[in-house]
């Protein structure tokens, strides 16, 4: 045995769990390192393979547990851990090949105490490349939970071990769902720690689910189950905080755009309308207004959402529509009630704290008069000047993979400007425009036509707002309001869809789960 450094307990016995499925290439060299550590018992869980896997455990004097059939990603897992004895679980994989060394620190990590040792991949959000796919599920179901000193660790990634008490506590069948096991975890206080790193990124062998595609979806078949199991988790959330995950919103009057009733101003209809929301804009709002202006709009309305009296005779000089209220109204409540005064078919959205050149707004303007139903501001490129990205653009990029439309990247109807047709509106409705990212979702699902024309710099132009934007008791208004929002879009797809948000559940034998639960049942009565 290795004598641990600091206060341990040693005694605990070690069971280590590998499921398998035709590993014959790899899992003598897995299980001489495994030896290493002098494990109590090592379990296989032989998931149907045919090329004497089941041969090569029982060489090593492993406990095999065979099936003459796939079982589907995880259930080995869960079984496994189901029939371990030990007080730690080391859960590793038959096809890549770890030194003892590299696993060590799953082991110590509970004997100090430590409840669950994720595999600390947080390196690898500093490559300089966009996030896979997985890598932002990852992330944000970290953020969603209020993990973010976790950044990317996951029980989706092995190596990890959790202790016995957790997995009786939890219930061994819900590691079928890793990311679920994770969220349940996380919410409930279980001590977890990132102590422990092994590169499992580039050694992870590639299997046909990898590259094959999974059908509704545009992601090959393990990408598209990851992508269920990260929603599975998240309506566990939902679940148990509230469809805002409990983030915050501010003071943000919901109930307002119910009961608001526009008086148009103009009888006309206009060719383009603009929405305008303003507060303390005073010497910036007739330049913001001029850009639009130039830009071809005949239709500008300005909504004084609790604005300053010069701002709004700002605005006025102008020669614009202004619709004042006195009282706040909270974020994006303005966009809502600006677009329920727009005559126009053509609606653009800016903000008035900064002013954009007129040349970039007409595109956004021209691209929904060519057909398109929604425009948005292209800033993937956010996605290549930052390693790791900014969790806000995570966040919108994440949403998009949900909602199936990867090639929207991280670009939102929460950034400005954004332009769209006034039918999109109607159809997801007015309300709908306080949520940028619960609008976004609707959209999709309802099938219209969205797109990006133009980068618009924002980050550089927006005004840093003290009372959002900067850190109180650890946390930032700004990040949590977004992230509710974020949220909210996701509950309303779970509640379109399914708890996996229509995404595959990678063939996993839930009968064979259901069967040894009904056993255990029976077994204690």
């Amino acid at each position: 045995m290795f004598a641990w450094k600091g206060k341990s307990d040693t005694s605990m016995r070690v069971s280590v769990v590998i499921p398998v499925h035709n590993e014959a290439s790899t899992l003598s060299k897995v299980l001489v390192e495994v030896r290493k550590l002098e494990p109590y018992e090592i379990i296989i869980v032989d998931n149907g393979s045919t090329d004497g896997t089941k041969e090569i455990a029982l060489q090593h004097n492993c406990r095999v547990i065979y099936y003459r059939y796939s079982l589907g990603n995880d259930v080995g897992r869960a079984i496994g851990a189901r029939e371990a004895k030990g007080e730690i679980v080391l859960f590793l994989d038959g096809d890549i090949v770890m030194k003892s060394e590299e696993l060590y620190n799953f082991i110590k990590g509970i004997q100090q105490g430590h409840e669950i040792v994720l595999n600390n991949l947080t390196w690898s959000v500093y490559l300089k490349m966009r996030p896979h796919y997985t890598t932002v599920g990852k992330y944000m179901l970290n953020r969603y939970l209020n993990k973010k000193e976790f950044v990317v660790g996951s029980l989706i990634a092995i190596p990890h071990s959790i202790s016995r008490k957790v997995i009786e506590k939890l219930g061994w069948w819900n590691l079928a769902d890793p990311a679920l096991f994770q969220a349940m975890a996380m919410s409930r206080g279980v001590d977890i720690s990132d102590m422990a790193s092994v590169d499992v990124i580039y050694t992870n062998k590639v299997r046909p689910v990898h590259t094959g595609t999974s059908p509704g979806s545009p992601y090959p078949k393990a990408t598209s189950r990851i992508m269920g199991d990260h929603l599975r988790a998240l309506q566990y959330v939902i679940e148990t905080y509230g469809n805002r995950g409990g983030f915050s919103e501010d003071n943000r009057d919901r109930a307002f755009v119910g009961k608001y009733k526009p008086v148009l101003l103009q009888k006309k209809k206009a060719k383009y309308s603009a929405i305008i929301p303003v507060s303390e804009e005073k010497i910036i709002i007739r330049s913001v207004i001029q850009e639009v202006k130039e830009a071809g709009v005949d239709e500008i309305i300005v909504v004084a959402n609790g604005a300053d009296v010069e701002t709004v005779k700002q605005a006025k000089l102008e020669n614009v529509i202004v619709v004042e209220f006195t009282k706040a109204l909270g974020h994006n409540v303005a966009r809502a009630i600006g677009a329920m005064h727009a005559t126009a078919d053509i609606c653009l959205f800016v903000d008035g704290d900064f002013v954009i050149p007129a040349k970039k707004l007409t595109p956004f303007l021209h691209a929904v008069e060519d057909g398109n139903d929604v425009v948005l501001n292209d800033l993937q490129c956010l996605l290549d000047m930052f390693h790791p990205a900014d969790p806000i653009s995570m966040g919108k990029y994440f949403l998009n993979l949900v909602a199936k439309r990867p090639d929207l990247w991280n670009n939102s109807l929460t950034a400005v400007p954004h332009a769209m047709h006034k039918k999109v509106i109607e159809k997801i409705g007015y309300d709908s425009l306080i949520i940028p990212p619960l609008a976004q979702v609707k959209a999709i699902l309802e099938g219209f036509s969205i797109t990006t024309v133009e980068l618009v710099d924002v980050i550089k132009t927006n005004r840093v707002r003290p009372e959002q934007h900067e850190f109180v008791n650890g946390r930032i208004s700004a990040f949590d309001r977004i992230f509710g929002d974020q949220l909210e879009a996701v509950t309303y797809l779970l509640q379109r869809t399914d708890e996996r948000g229509g995404f595959t559940d990678g063939d996993r034998d839930r009968d064979i789960i259901q069967q040894l639960r009904r056993e255990e049942e029976n077994t204690n009565e």
